[in-house]
């Protein structure tokens, strides 16, 4: 009597799920991140201030807009992925982490502006927030729905009878 395989084949695997709509949110949340970080964080006195601008003392203060045009960056090429191969589990994963990153530093950094404001306001200075940083943490949160939206469909569930 021949011995039994011990794997059978049962065919070929179900296509991966299309992620179109998560897929699109982290690539419209990565383009918000980039458009944000070029965008007005502030304005004191008339001069106006964004992720690029110099700081500080002698004009070398940190500059964070760099980093959130790269994660950005990373969550448009992350969404861009998905739509073309819907290789959605690792890049979902990444894309939850990197957008989660830029969304605690978006916001850290727009406390440090809130700061700024209400200690230029306190000594009489004409001081604003821009729009950059709400538009950076806009981005992050929409960036961090797309990728969880794409975890979420990653199979497509038989129903049970």
């Amino acid at each position: 009597m021949p011995a039994a395989p011990m794997f059978t084949n049962t065919g070929s695997k179900a296509p991966r799920p299309a992620v179109a709509i998560g897929a699109a949110l982290l690539t419209f949340g990565g383009v918000l991140m980039i458009v944000g970080s070029f965008l007005s964080w502030f304005e004191i006195d008339g001069e106006t201030f964004n992720g690029f601008s110099k700081g500080g003392e002698n004009g070398d203060g940190t500059k964070d807009g760099p980093v959130f045009a790269v994660l950005g960056g990373l969550a448009l090429s992350f969404g861009l992925v998905q739509l073309a191969a819907r290789k959605v589990l690792a890049l979902g994963i990444i894309g939850i982490v990197v957008a989660a990153f830029d969304l605690l530093a978006a916001i850290a950094d727009l406390s440090d502006v809130n700061d700024l404001v209400d200690l230029g306001k306190a000594f009489g200075a004409d001081v604003s927030a821009g729009p950059g940083l709400y538009v950076v943490i806009l981005g992050a949160a929409v960036a961090i729905a797309g990728a969880i939206a794409t975890i979420a469909k990653r199979r497509i569930w038989a129903p049970t009878t």
